[in-house]
């Protein structure tokens, strides 16, 4: 759910039940991520907000438990997934690698490979970091970035992110 300030507390409980994750709708690497616990946090966030803050949409998902401080990104390029890396936390929920989360490489399924190229094109994507959650022997899209880094996928896959593009700019102007 997308929200902006000031943020109707009755709302958002009437649409997500605790813990729900609150974040700013633009920034990378974590920055601008609450796990909401219950209203007095919730409250205690929005006292927290600066001025600057307040001028930020805020998008509101629900907490899966599950995936408590392990995701999946997977890279897709050009309609197709080219490789995924689970990211695990060091510390938390949040699984980001500028958070000293650990990366490793993930073997592509039918099923992620969809969920990925699908929630891509959806979006109008060419290039995307689509994150998943692991949900009870599946998952779940959580997150598709439009600008997506690559050092710690790369890292993690050994897959070549610019020369990938590069590729597929080239077959798409050939």
């Amino acid at each position: 759910m997308l929200g902006k300030f000031p943020i109707s507390i009755k709302t958002i409980e009437n649409n997500f039940s605790y813990p729900f994750v609150m974040k700013k709708n633009t920034g990378s690497q974590g920055k601008g991520v609450y796990l909401i616990k219950d209203q007095e946090y919730f409250e205690e966030v929005q006292e927290l907000l600066s001025e600057s803050d307040k001028k930020f949409n805020f998008i509101f998902q629900a907490f899966v438990d599950f995936s408590y401080g392990k995701d999946l990104r997977v890279y897709v390029i050009g309609g197709r997934a080219i490789g995924a890396m689970q990211r695990s936390s060091a510390k938390g929920f949040r699984a980001n690698v500028s958070k000293g989360a650990t990366v490793e490489n993930f073997e592509l399924t039918p099923e992620i490979e969809w969920l990925a190229v699908e929630a891509s094109n959806i979006l109008g994507l060419e290039i995307s970091g689509v994150d998943l959650l692991f949900e009870d022997g599946s998952y779940k899209i959580y997150e598709v970035n439009s600008n997506p880094g690559f050092e710690a996928f790369e890292a993690a896959t050994s897959i070549n992110i610019p020369e990938e593009i590069f590729r597929f700019i080239s077959i798409r102007l050939g």
